[in-house]
């Protein structure tokens, strides 16, 4: 899914949400901050978009070895590849 492929060519110029496509939603506990996908548009219809983008990760190698890291596995979305929820991980850190 490419967001610019996906973001109306009428509205993405002047999407007073949008920063690139995204729009910042706040601070989640475990990921920090966290943007989600413009709201104008329906992007995703099999987490309704409620996944969230981690903002200071670049690729998603990053957010799973992060969250890992941390001791937190992330349930991920299929289609649009964001972050519908964080769960602790009873094995320090490792998945089995």
């Amino acid at each position: 899914m490419s967001l610019y492929d996906r973001h109306d060519a009428e509205t993405a110029p002047s999407c007073v949400w949008c920063i690139d496509g995204m729009t910042p939603v706040g601070i989640h506990p475990d990921l920090g901050p966290v943007l989600r996908l413009c709201p104008t548009q329906r992007w995703c219809d099999e987490c309704a978009d409620t996944s969230v983008f981690p903002a200071e990760w670049e690729t998603l190698d990053d957010r799973i070895n992060e969250i890992l890291a941390d001791g937190y596995a992330a349930v991920w979305c299929s289609h649009c590849n964001g972050i519908t929820a964080v769960l602790p991980v009873t094995n320090d850190g490792g998945i089995r």
